[in-house]
């Protein structure tokens, strides 16, 4: 299930798509946070003849200057604590389903990523809002680019991200029930 979040002004043109106007949901959630930080993010990279057998790629978002020069490939999941698989440990620990799909993510995209010189930063969060420590890590390392940029407080900035990032949630979890 994609990530999305409502765009800060509806009706302009996306600035990854010029041709694409953004809807309701958004287009490019967590590229925008990253472009307004000059982060210069790339969206859905790494797939390609490199890797066969998978049709995964480890970037939704690629961060080409992330961390001292360094670039993050971002992959965005939704994982649901009702799984039976985690469905007990998810009752007792908040943060468990999103742990394992964390863990999911960089057994499959770790490797990929270093053959890339990329860092894998799986932004995993469980249907009901509770965000991986990863991606909890890596929000936090961009308000705080984010607000110097914005000359604002990272408090603030933290708390626009995970607003828009938690309203994208709420509306792709109510997204299947409105299509009855």
């Amino acid at each position: 299930m994609p990530v999305r979040i409502i765009p800060v002004v509806q009706g302009q043109s996306c600035p990854h798509c010029p041709s694409f106007v953004l809807d309701d949901f958004g287009h490019h959630s967590l590229s925008y946070f990253c472009q307004r930080a000059c982060l210069g993010p790339c969206l859905e990279m790494g797939c390609g003849a490199r890797f066969t057998n998978s049709q995964s790629r480890p970037a939704d978002v690629l961060v080409p200057n992330w961390d001292l020069g360094k670039p993050a490939a971002f992959d965005l999941s939704v994982t649901s604590t009702l799984h039976p698989s985690v469905l007990l440990e998810a009752s007792m620990t908040a943060g468990s389903a999103a742990l394992v799909a964390e863990n999911r993510k960089h057994k499959y995209n770790d490797r990929k990523c270093e053959e890339l010189g990329w860092v894998c930063i799986p932004l995993v969060v469980e249907t009901y809002g509770c965000w991986g420590t990863a991606a909890v890590a890596a929000f936090s390392k961009l308000a705080g680019r984010l607000s110097t940029r914005l000359k604002q407080p990272k408090s603030k900035t933290i708390f626009g991200i995970y607003s828009r990032l938690g309203l994208a949630l709420v509306r792709a979890n109510c997204e299947p029930s409105c299509l009855d």
